[in-house]
């Protein structure tokens, strides 16, 4: 399965997008730049929108009022290009996604939580997709693990995770990315940062957090979720799977409107199912 995208994004009618700044330099092999795919495939297109999706935009706790913090990977079996879609869990027990898990397109992000480029995606671009496309219910956003800058990174997806299991991932994954919004480089985030997070987030038990933060409850599931992204060829942060269309960076908001747009015609004219 490795290096899955890397053939994906040469596709016909598929495009990945290269930004010169990012965290790593790895990137899947023949990602094109947003010049090479052409503005023409989505400017002057009479473009349609389907149906939103209508089901809960957040996962349910258990009975225990816990939340399943394991979660990670994709929605099925990957084995050729054509299963592109699966790389979208469409689990309604994910702690990690918003937005209905019948919307019509299905954005999943690769991030590192020491990534300043995650954090500028999540301090510019995000809110405007979340604002246009989640609460409308025609996109849902899915998290997915891709520590790659070092010890700091794997200790705050675990901390994530922990925000997780309590129903605050994303209080949780705010108020990170808030504290790191003007900070130069990795802002090497500890157990106390991420205390105070967890705190900011709404995270009621904070001594089983700081617990499940620290051992070896998430490790585990942490690197699977990682060798899980380098095995489907996403090996730089921030990465994105929108649709059928992989975008690489933290690209402008623009890109980012004209993908989702191309998308939600696909399903609305029938040539991509949202299920």
């Amino acid at each position: 399965m490795w290096a899955f995208l890397a053939g994906l994004v040469v596709i016909a009618g598929l495009g990945g997008y290269v930004v010169g700044a990012r965290s790593t330099d790895a990137l899947p092999q023949g990602t094109t730049t947003a010049a090479d795919t052409g503005e023409a495939q989505a400017t002057g297109q009479d473009l349609k929108t389907p149906k939103p999706g209508s089901k809960p935009a957040t996962a349910t706790a258990r009975p225990d009022g816990s939340f399943d913090a394991t979660i990670h990977g994709p929605g099925g079996e990957l084995q050729t290009q054509a299963d592109i879609l699966k790389v979208h869990r469409r689990n309604a027990e994910d702690p990690f996604a918003i937005g209905p898990v019948d919307a019509p397109v299905v954005i999943s992000e690769f991030s590192d939580f020491e990534c300043p480029f995650c954090s500028r995606f999540a301090n510019t671009t995000e809110h405007e997709i979340l604002e246009r496309y989640v609460d409308s219910g025609l996109v849902r956003m899915e998290w997915n693990d891709l520590p790659v800058n070092g010890p700091n990174a794997i200790a705050a997806a675990q901390a994530g995770r922990a925000a997780a299991a309590q129903g605050k991932f994303r209080e949780f994954k705010k108020a990170l990315y808030t504290a790191s919004k003007d900070v130069s480089g990795h802002p090497n985030f500890t157990i106390d940062d991420f205390m105070q997070f967890a705190k900011e987030a709404g995270v009621k038990d904070l001594e089983k957090f700081r617990a499940q933060a620290t051992d070896s409850t998430y490790t585990a599931t942490v690197e699977s979720a990682r060798d899980y992204a380098a095995s489907i060829g996403v090996n730089g942060t921030p990465g994105f799977v929108i649709g059928t269309q992989f975008v690489s960076g933290a690209q402008p908001a623009e890109v980012f409107h004209k993908v989702i747009a191309e998308e939600l015609d696909k399903v609305a004219r029938g040539e991509v199912s949202a299920e």
